[in-house]
């Protein structure tokens, strides 16, 4: 056999080894995991891969003022008696709603909270957040509340709807040649503020709950301080109890705006909220507690 020879015999050896091998590799890989690209496998490798302490979504992602906002979650390891915290945040920074929800034996939970009334009056966008024990458990998400809204609070024709961030107070006033157009109360102002339009000289006086504004020292009742237009004004306090304070302002003609600030005004989170985040701390507090007394066995 000449060398010519004995060199093709030998590249056609070793090309017919190099073929066999993905053959041999391929049999191999069928038998030792014969599930391998089909649609379980597949959704079970993507769990495994995306496993993460808690993960919670919406059922949609825009919803009007009539609406109820479904809040759903997985949790990847259940912990007992420890429940599911969420958290709804107006477009203001206010909690406007809180639950405390348990996990089922699926790892599954779910809340749900109404955007009619007062809490959910904002139009923009809402803030979800979802803890589970730590804090650096937790996931977090946005929806978007749109639409009008009609207050669930009628007051007299005697008295002004004064809005804060989350709720409305019946206001009494009267007022001679002044017509307010709106009227807001402020926590971080403690003040409330009053859209008018004088046409001529005239008059305001409110009686105003001690629960919505009020001023206070260390002596006792101080007095309120009141703005036209920027500039401080003279006025009188007409009437002062247990539970309200009245004063009666002059406003001139061409008058646009009127602020009345105290040292106190309505909590931030309203009266439904602040109850709401209180029993939640409450329970927040008492499952810690608990856990902590647990001692780890060895």
């Amino acid at each position: 056999m000449n060398s010519y020879t004995k060199y093709v015999l030998i590249a056609i050896s070793v090309l017919t080894t190099a073929m066999a091998v993905p053959a041999f590799a391929s049999n191999y890989d069928e038998e030792a995991c014969p599930d391998c690209g089909s649609d379980i496998y597949e959704n079970e490798r993507s769990a495994r891969l995306s496993e993460v302490p808690i993960r919670a979504w919406t059922d949609k992602n825009l919803y009007d003022h009539e609406s109820e906002i479904i809040v759903q979650g997985v949790v990847s390891h259940i912990k007992e008696e420890i429940p599911v915290t969420v958290r709804v945040i107006s477009p203001q920074g206010n909690i406007v709603g809180i639950q405390q929800v348990h996990v089922a034996d699926d790892k599954t939970f779910e809340a749900a909270f109404s955007t009619a009334g007062v809490l959910f009056k904002e139009n923009g966008v809402y803030t979800i957040r979802v803890q589970y024990g730590p804090q650096e458990i937790n996931d977090r998400m946005t929806v978007e509340v749109l639409g009008t809204e009609e207050t669930t609070v009628s007051c007299d024709a005697s008295e002004l709807a004064v809005e804060s961030d989350t709720d409305v107070y019946c206001v009494p006033y009267n007022a001679e040649g002044v017509d307010v157009r709106s009227a807001t109360v402020s926590s971080e102002l403690s003040s409330i503020t009053l859209k008018v339009s004088a046409d001529s000289d005239g008059f305001i006086t409110l009686e105003i709950p001690r629960d919505v504004l009020d001023s206070t020292s260390d002596e006792g009742d101080s007095d309120f301080i009141v703005l036209v237009d920027g500039e401080e004004a003279e006025f009188e306090e007409t009437q002062n109890d247990d539970s309200t304070r009245a004063i009666e302002i002059m406003v001139p003609e061409g008058t646009t705006q009127i602020e009345v600030i105290g040292t106190y005004a309505v909590p931030e989170f309203g009266t439904m909220a602040a109850i709401i985040l209180a029993v939640a701390i409450v329970s927040i507090i008492a499952v810690s507690a608990k856990t902590r007394l647990v001692l780890p066995k060895y």
